[in-house]
């Protein structure tokens, strides 16, 4: 009973942490609301007895990708600025539809042929078979990422110094 009421809890979290990062205006508060979701999943990674794959939700997403989006956001405030702009999509409806229509077609049809009758036999988990298991298959979309992540990071410098130096040519003139 306490683990479906800690389940219901997180799972609150979670969403509503995912809704506010989505709906905040504020960047800066949409990734601190990003950071509350990654951290309520580590919660429901701990009640599933996963605790590397929690730990590593924590000192991946929260400590790494939610400092390198505050670093990309603090770094591209001067460019972006607070000027009163529209920092939303306007075609969110659209956004919405898409993904419904996504949940529909492709995962829906997934969920409805698989067996959970079967039962296997329970295996001893160890962190060398799991990083087996993610690391085989999905090592060159991990280097990608990464690659990925260090190029935005270095493109928010580079923006960043720009725009510095427009300001300082502005204020020789």
């Amino acid at each position: 009973m306490t683990q479906e009421i800690t389940f219901w809890v997180l799972a609150v979290i979670a969403v509503c942490g995912a809704l506010l990062a989505v709906w905040r205006r504020n960047l800066i508060h949409g990734v601190f609301a990003l950071m509350i979701f990654f951290a309520a999943l580590a919660g429901l990674f701990l009640l599933l007895l996963a605790e590397f794959i929690a730990a590593v939700q924590i000192l991946v997403y929260i400590g790494a990708v939610g400092v390198l989006l505050i670093f990309a956001i603090m770094l591209t405030e001067r460019v972006t600025g607070d000027d009163g702009r529209r920092v939303t999509a306007r075609g969110w409806l659209w956004g919405l539809a898409a993904a419904v229509a996504m949940f529909v077609f492709l995962l829906l049809p997934a969920i409805q042929k698989a067996d959970l009758s079967q039962t296997t036999q329970p295996i001893k988990p160890s962190v060398e078979a799991l990083g087996h298991q993610l690391m085989n298959p999905y090592v060159v979309t991990l280097e990608v990422l990464a690659l990925l992540l260090t190029a935005a990071l270095i493109g928010a410098v580079a923006v960043a110094q720009g725009a510095q130096e427009k300001e300082d040519e502005a204020d020789d003139s």
